[in-house]
């Protein structure tokens, strides 16, 4: 008897992670890192063009993504709105088989800087059919040594090119630094992932997976 309820309890495990997995494989199928990889580690300084407080001797491509370091506003200077333009020549990139992305996930670690008040970090999608759209996190708080992740939908110009096969051929990053108090702060681009919105389906698989494994617990 006691064999047959631990077997029963197994069982129970073994779907409620079977539907977990389910999401994750569903999810993360049609995801696709716009350069290809995890990390945005493959962009080199030399193929950027920055502008304000950035400059190519301050970036640096690591096994996370795209640091780079800028002023701020701690010694009297004017903390500068800075930006850079990278085109994504020969890179890999979501292409037309992925054309039921709907979302864009971008993730960035703010690695040191003290800051009064908020930092809007922002970033564009430029595609391969001309539309050019601006996606901002806004003025957050940001905390050093913290990453940061946001979830976007695709504006309208993307989306529309994106749908109809384009691909994702430059980005543009910016920060407005304004409430950095430190002498400088140190920023990484970890990654931009274009992926399709969560079906309500694969949300139910998750659903039923946490279902039973809190009835797991229950049972105990």
């Amino acid at each position: 008897m006691k064999t047959k309820l631990i077997s029963r309890k197994l069982k129970f495990a073994l779907t409620a992670l079977a539907s977990a997995a389910g999401l994750i494989w569903v999810s993360s199928a049609q995801a696709q890192y716009v350069t290809g990889q995890q990390y945005l580690s493959n962009i080199t300084p030399s193929s950027t063009s920055p502008t304000g407080g950035w400059e190519t001797s301050n970036m640096s491509d690591t096994a996370t993504g795209l640091q780079i370091t800028g002023d701020g506003n701690g010694e009297g200077n004017t903390a500068q709105f800075s930006t850079l333009y990278t085109y994504l020549d020969g890179l890999a990139q979501p292409n037309g088989s992925y054309t039921a992305d709907t979302e864009v996930n971008f993730t960035f670690t703010w690695n040191s800087g003290t800051t009064a008040g908020g930092v809007n970090v922002l970033f564009a999608l430029d595609d391969s059919a001309g539309g050019v759209d601006y996606y901002g996190t806004g003025y957050n708080a940001v905390a050093e040594g913290t990453t940061y992740t946001y979830t976007f939908a695709l504006q309208s110009g993307n989306q529309t090119d994106v749908a109809g096969g384009a691909t994702i051929n430059g980005l543009n990053f910016q920060i407005d630094p304004a409430n950095v108090s430190s002498p400088d702060y140190t920023i990484t681009f970890n990654s931009i992932e274009l992926a399709p919105a969560p079906e309500p389906a694969s949300l139910a698989l998750l659903g039923l997976g946490a279902a039973g494994l809190f009835a797991i617990r229950r049972r105990k």
